[in-house]
């Protein structure tokens, strides 16, 4: 099974009246659960449902120009030489239909656990799709803000669910974090359980596991919305401390690898209008002076991520590019497919690429959350004192750098196993001295003495470690007030006060009232959602 990253046209919200369509899914581990393709008649059952909601748990379909066009940009993970022509409101519309196509077959398959004679059975059944869910509800309000939600996906029961009205954004997340609760207190390993079977593409029926992932999807959104309600995230991330939390090691999300077929073709969102080259604020965060020879390079992920310009020089592109700034040779010599066995480009390019391996390799897993993300949360709680914590910059260190170490050895070990020979592979982890050089490296040591500096260090890092994951770098970047490093864009910037994604056209088409009400008649990305307020 092969999903590419293209750009998608949005779809309408009603997709819920559609929902049992989407049991035809997918083939190979996916799909091979549901009947063939040629049935004159096809029937619903448990395993299918929740086998098409874990491949809604891919991007695929989502727009990953998203990432690479307008996120790359905003979050200053990367940088754009050239203005792209792709629209944002073009975008969006794959990360909605994806959501709501879950949600409707979410919907569903409750009411038939509901009526089925071993539902008592099933708590296990219920709490994966209940996490499965809140993690799609979370990140989708994080991007859209306000949505449909409590009256949405429920087109099949009714005309009167064909225009969901649009619940507040504290309200989805609050309901999302219950249903996290409610999975992390109820997965249970009782031998009497209802399995799933090879149904289970996620986490193959590993409970522990599944309680690690809910419980730190609960910290990770706590801390989401702390700092606009700490009376209500407080009392969340003070329980989830006291549960099982990923460990290091622990870096969860869909693997190719572990599913027969499965690859994730990243590559286009990395060419013709995608313009992306390293950036001058990545650069700054990861070498201590501009030397093109990279001598100045401290972090040790740089040279997995990121690849010398045609001459073999390290030149980022400028964040924030003025008229002085030389032009980029537009084209996508280093990202072109036949770099995977042959290295050398037969193009010209004055600037840092990102690797050929990040762009091309296609077994790269596609990440939900990490052990270094939980490690740095953990580090912040401790450096700020917060939720009944008392501050202690010795744990805040420590925790610092394990994320900082977890992130590393993912990508070291990512880095060893790509099947593109040409790449110059590091070793399956990092030594003990090529960690410690780096930690104790000026610009990544912990600052003991200050914690507004330290705190700084950890929003930095935590910022790298998300690099593969951008859309929770937006996240992390819109909730701590850019506490990210940053430099100011351009005023022309595209993406200068992208706080939110506008939503779909397809929503004024179909829901106008609705949409109306939450817009005032006139979307606007930069409309803040309530988490920043």
């Amino acid at each position: 099974m092969k999903f590419n990253y293209k750009k998608n046209i949005a779809a309408p919200l009603m997709i819920g009246l559609s929902m049992a369509i989407g049991l035809s899914s997918c083939q190979k581990d996916f799909g091979d659960i549901n009947k063939p393709w040629d049935s004159k008649a096809y029937s619903a059952t448990i395993p299918a449902m929740y086998n098409n909601l874990a491949v809604g748990m891919l991007e695929a379909g989502t727009s990953r120009t998203i990432f690479s066009s307008f996120l790359y940009q905003n979050t200053q993970l990367a940088a754009n030489y050239a203005a792209s022509g792709y629209r944002l409101n073009d975008q969006v519309g794959g990360a909605w239909t994806n959501y709501y196509t879950a949600l409707a077959n979410y919907r569903e398959v409750e009411t038939m656990i509901a009526k089925d004679l071993k539902a008592d059975k099933m708590t296990n059944v219920k709490a994966m799709l209940k996490t499965l869910m809140a993690y799609k509800t979370l990140k989708a309000t994080t991007l859209f803000g306000d949505m449909p939600y409590s009256q949405a996906g429920k087109g099949f029961s009714g005309p009167e669910f064909y225009r969901p009205a649009y619940d507040q954004q504290s309200d989805i997340m609050l309901a999302a974090l219950n249903d996290l609760k409610w999975a992390v207190d109820n997965f249970n390993t009782n031998t009497d359980q209802y399995s799933l079977g090879s149904s289970e593409t996620i986490f193959k029926n590993d409970i522990p596991t599944w309680i690690k992932f809910a419980n730190s999807l609960r910290l990770r959104y706590a801390m989401v919305m702390r700092n606009k309600n700490a009376s209500l995230a407080d009392p969340i991330i003070v329980e989830t401390l006291t549960k099982p939390l990923l460990a290091p090691g622990d870096n969860l999300g869909i693997y190719p690898s572990q599913v027969t077929g499965l690859t994730l073709n990243r590559a286009p969102s990395f060419r013709g209008n995608s313009y992306v080259r390293m950036g001058s604020t990545m650069w700054n965060a990861m070498s201590s002076t501009n030397a093109t020879d990279g001598s100045g390079i401290y972090d040790l992920r740089c040279k997995i991520l990121f690849e010398p310009n045609k001459a073999g020089q390290w030149v980022p592109y400028p964040q924030s590019p003025t008229e002085a700034t030389t032009a980029e040779i537009v084209g996508d010599a280093p990202y072109l497919d036949a770099r995977k066995t042959n290295f050398v480009s037969t193009g010209n390019y004055l600037y840092s690429p990102l690797s050929i391996f990040y762009v091309a390799d296609d077994k790269i897993p596609e990440l939900f959350i990490t052990a270094a993300e939980v490690s740095l949360l953990k580090a912040e709680i401790y450096n700020r004192g917060i939720a009944g914590v008392v501050a202690n910059p010795v744990t805040a260190k420590a925790f610092y750098e394990e994320g900082i170490a977890e992130s590393v050895k993912f990508w070291y070990k990512t880095a060893n196993s790509t099947s593109i020979g040409s790449v110059t592979k590091p070793n399956a982890a990092p030594t003990a001295l090529e960690l410690s050089t780096m930690l104790m490296h000026p610009a990544v040591a912990y600052n003991v003495a200050n914690p507004a500096a330290a705190l700084a260090q950890i929003y930095k890092q935590s910022w790298i470690a998300l690099f593969h994951q951008p859309y929770d770098a937006w996240v992390l970047k819109r909730r701590t007030g850019n506490g990210t490093p940053n430099v100011a864009l351009s005023p022309s910037s595209p993406v200068i006060n992208l706080n939110k994604l506008v939503y779909p056209n397809s929503e004024m088409e179909t829901n106008y009232e609705n949409w109306k009400v939450v817009t005032g008649g006139a979307d606007d990305m930069a409309s803040k959602p309530w988490f920043m307020n």
